[in-house]
């Protein structure tokens, strides 16, 4: 016989949404800092021990709770944020569900001691999983402190699940951090097992960057937008290209003041920097995104940490060639000199601390060490003068003398790569209509049929007029064939244009926002100098030449190396001279 259908008890539906609301510490701390902004708090507070584990408290000078409702706080969906259906429609708050504290005390014991007014008595309110609620009355300004003890100590298989108490603060830090980024305005410190781990002064979002990374990554900031997409208007901040991390936790999304994840916006600025860094590596970059609140839903994930936008396709593309536009147009900042950074091999950059240290306590955190990295090969724009060749090694590398004495390895193949994809974005970038043939481009001895699937098809058509401004004449022939009679002139074009051009055609019916970059890097790719080709010492300066030209010239179009650079002192560090 089946399973019968029974109503679940209250013990476990509260339990259940708990597990969904409530991860480790780190949710609780955001589920708090929600509260306290939501309570328009200018000083947040936040305390944690072992971690979050013992203890996590927060203290805000919000408005705070008036008495009569501090009981209704640990109440499953009770809530001074929403009243009707038409209310989540236009949410205005980071916190709405009325699941936070109900979910908190679930879990583990919390107490609450809040004042609504400035007599200096507040109301003070203990619950737990194996408690009922009780109040008191105790000491305190106007705002709300909200105390949560043993976390998960009934819940063994959770707790079981938590990392160290070194990581679940390290991630506590994260949080706050982005609160602090996203709301600049509002004063944040965090203390842990007694130190201060980080602390703004409330001022703008420079000082924010400052107290969280550093002067040296201000001096190094710009800034992009305003891009106006329907209602929605974007904003944004970044450091420069010189200052990268290995992870994403420096690209952050606000969408009316509210960290989220958006997988179509992430991609966007994800694709905006990519060509411009390393492979592996990530900027600062905060972006911010306006919009009314019937455009945005941000009822589709338990802990609010996702949303949904109105005509995201738009707004994607808009913030993408504005996060391009920004990063490719500034300047390298390298923040020492050429000679300081070559202080080693060229494998060991320099790292930057941040913020700097204070004890060995204080670096407990992955947050204190180095966040981001100052490589020496973004520094060698900074070198006056030509790069002289000095020789070709096994036909793939060119060794190089800068004219302040260092030695450079070039790898010919991923330098001419990047020569190529930029010098096609520029010139796509040129073209006012986007529908006129480029003129250097190269007429197909006889025209090639390219068959596609329904579906590229359908996703080249509209593509064609940019497909144009690049070089490659691309018309419909009937059904889902189409006829190239020409292509981009480039080098290496001569030796199989007619692959070359087939394989194009088939990237540009890519189902992807950044297929346009997908185009150029894979022709200049298959048409730049290639490994095993000897060079004349002529072609090498010339080479080096452009290569001295580029936006880039740390890495391809990939993201991988295409330079390695040796200083002197290093040069003796090595062989002991």
């Amino acid at each position: 016989m089946p399973e019968r259908i029974a109503p679940l008890g209250r013990e476990v539906i509260e339990r259940i949404a708990a597990g969904e609301v409530i991860e480790r510490p780190a949710s609780v701390v955001r589920e708090l800092i929600d509260n306290a902004m939501d309570a328009h708090a200018t000083a947040i507070r936040i305390e944690l021990q072992d971690g979050g584990l013992r203890l996590i408290r927060v203290a805000d000078d919000g408005e705070g709770i008036l008495a009569d409702d501090l009981p209704l706080t640990v109440m499953p969906h009770a809530t001074s944020k929403v009243r009707s259906l038409a209310d989540l429609e236009h949410v205005a708050t980071l916190g709405f569900r009325g699941e936070a504290l109900a979910s908190i005390a679930a879990v583990a014991e919390v107490e609450i001691a809040s004042a609504a007014d400035e007599s200096g008595i507040a109301q003070m309110l203990r619950a737990g999983p194996e408690m009922p609620a009780m109040t008191a009355e105790t000491p305190r300004n106007r705002g709300t402190t909200i105390t949560v003890r043993a976390l998960f100590a009934t819940v063994p298989a959770r707790r079981a699940l938590l990392r160290s108490s070194r990581v679940e603060a390290g991630r506590c830090l994260v949080v706050v951090r982005v609160y602090a980024l996203a709301h600049p305005a509002v004063h944040f410190t965090l203390v842990s097992d007694g130190a201060v781990m980080l602390q703004t002064t409330g001022a703008d979002r420079t000082e924010a960057i400052a107290a969280i990374y550093g002067s040296d990554v201000v001096r190094a900031l710009l800034s992009f937008g305003p891009v106006q997409v329907g209602e929605a208007v974007m904003t944004g901040i970044a450091a420069s290209r010189a200052f990268h991390s290995a992870n994403r936790d420096h690209v952050l999304l606000v969408v009316n003041g509210r960290p989220v994840t958006n997988r179509a916006m992430m991609a966007a600025l994800e694709t905006g920097y990519r060509p411009l860094l390393r492979k592996g590596r990530h900027p600062l970059l905060i972006a911010e995104i306006s919009a009314p609140l019937n455009q945005v839903d941000a009822n589709i994930h338990p802990s609010k940490a996702e949303v949904l936008l109105q005509h995201e396709q738009a707004l994607a593309a808009a913030l993408r060639e504005a996060v391009h536009t920004a990063m490719e147009q500034a300047p390298l900042t390298a923040l020492a000199s050429a000679s300081d950074l070559a202080g080693g091999r060229f494998a060991r950059p320099l790292q930057l601390r941040v913020p700097a240290r204070r004890s060995r306590r204080a670096t407990r955190l992955a947050e204190q060490p180095h966040l981001y990295d100052i490589h020496a090969e973004e520094s060698a724009l900074d070198d006056a003068g030509l790069w002289e060749p000095l020789a070709q090694f096994d036909d793939t590398l060119i060794l190089a003398r800068t004219a302040n004495g260092q030695l450079l390895l070039i790898d010919q193949h991923r330098a001419h790569e990047r020569i190529l994809y930029e010098r096609l974005r520029h010139r796509h970038k040129e073209s006012a209509s986007g529908a006129e043939i480029d003129q250097s481009a190269q007429l197909l001895l006889q025209p090639l049929l390219v068959e596609l699937s329904p579906l590229q098809a359908r996703q080249l058509e509209p593509r064609l007029d940019e497909l144009r401004a690049l070089g490659l004449d691309c018309q419909p022939f009937g059904d889902s064939v189409f006829l190239v009679r020409a292509v981009p002139h480039l080098p290496g074009m001569a030796h199989d244009a007619a692959a070359v051009a087939a394989s194009l055609t088939e990237d540009a019916a890519t189902d992807s926002d950044d297929w346009l970059d997908v185009v150029c890097i894979s022709l200049a790719c298959r048409t730049a100098i290639r490994r095993g080709q000897s060079l004349t010492h002529e072609e090498q300066r010339a080479l080096l030449a452009d290569l001295r030209s580029v936006m880039v010239v740390a890495s391809c179009p990939h993201g991988s190396p295409l330079l390695l650079r040796y200083s002197r002192s290093g040069l003796a560090r090595a062989f002991e001279w």
